[in-house]
C-alpha cells in the first residue's frame, strides 16, 4: 500500500550454544551507541542456548547494508564476549528480516480478507517486538468473525482502539532514543531500584500496552502486577 516501502525497521539474529551461565539464564538487553536508537539483545533458550541478535531503525545511524559489519562488531565488544561465555558458537546461520511498524497506515482490511501481523504492519516501532501484537490482531480478527455482521467494520475498529495510541507514543519516543545522553539518563533513573528495573523492561517490552497510562478506558485492577511474559522459571 506504500510504494516502496520496506519496513521501518531490520533485525538481525543467531542462535548461539554452549552459552555460559549468565547468558543460558538471563534475558539481556545491550543500549550500544554505535546503533542507537536501535539495541541488542540475548535471550536464554533451554539447554545452554540462546538467541542474540539486535535491531537497527532505516534512516538511523547505521544503513541496513552496514549490518553485518555492524553484527561482526557487537560480537566482538568484550562485555558481550564475556557475557556469552568462551565457549559460545553459533549455530547454523545468520538471519535478517525487515519489520513493518505502520499500523494505521497499512490497510487491515480486503475483499473477504482480514490481515494480521506483519501483514498489518501491526508492530512496535520503538522495539521492532511484534509476536504479542500479531497474537492481539488474530484474536481481534477471529472475535471479529465469530461475532457475524460487519467484521471487517468491527476487526478495524478494534485494531485501531487497541494498538494506535501505542503506536504513536512509540513512535514519538524513537527520537529521544537515537541520542545517547537521553538513553544514558533514562536508564540512570531506570536503574535507581528493582521495581524500577522490572517496570521499565516490562513496558519496553509491552507486558502491558505501552500508552496504558494515557488510555482510561483500559485502566483495571492489576493492570501493572499481573504476570509477565518472561519468567525465571521456564514453566511460566
Amino acid at each position: 500500500a506504500i510504494d516502496g516501502y520496506r519496513g521501518d525497521a531490520h533485525a538481525f539474529r543467531q542462535y548461539f550454544d554452549d552459552v555460559g551461565p549468565r547468558a543460558a539464564t538471563e534475558m539481556v538487553i545491550w543500549f550500544e551507541p554505535s546503533m542507537l536508537p536501535g539495541y541488542a539483545w540475548s535471550f536464554p533458550l533451554p539447554n545452554r542456548t540462546a538467541n542474540v541478535g539486535f535491531g537497527i531503525h532505516r534512516g538511523g545511524q547505521v544503513s541496513i547494508h552496514e549490518m553485518k559489519q555492524l553484527w561482526n562488531d557487537l560480537l566482538d565488544e568484550p562485555h558481550v564476549k564475556d557475557f556469552l561465555g568462551p565457549d559460545a558458537s553459533g549455530i547454523g546461520t545468520h538471519k535478517a528480516w525487515p519489520i513493518p511498524a505502520r499500523v494505521g497506515q497499512i490497510p487491515l482490511v480486503g475483499p473477504r480478507t482480514l490481515f494480521v501481523g506483519d501483514a498489518a504492519a501491526v508492530t512496535d516501532p520503538m522495539t521492532g517486538e511484534g509476536i504479542g501484537q500479531a497474537l492481539l490482531s488474530g484474536r481481534l480478527a477471529a472475535e471479529s468473525i465469530i461475532a457475524g455482521d460487519y467484521p471487517s467494520a468491527s476487526y478495524e475498529r478494534r485494531v485501531r482502539a487497541e494498538l494506535v495510541a501505542d503506536h504513536r507514543l512509540g513512535r514519538a519516543i524513537i527520537p529521544l532514543l537515537a541520542r545517547r545522553r537521553a538513553v544514558d539518563s533514562a536508564l540512570r533513573l531506570t536503574a535507581t531500584s528493582k521495581w524500577t528495573r522490572r517496570s521499565f523492561a516490562r513496558w519496553m517490552f509491552e507486558d502491558y500496552p505501552r500508552a496504558m497510562i494515557a488510555t482510561p478506558r483500559r485502566w483495571h485492577r492489576g493492570m501493572f502486577t499481573g504476570p509477565g511474559s518472561f519468567a525465571r522459571d521456564r514453566g511460566h
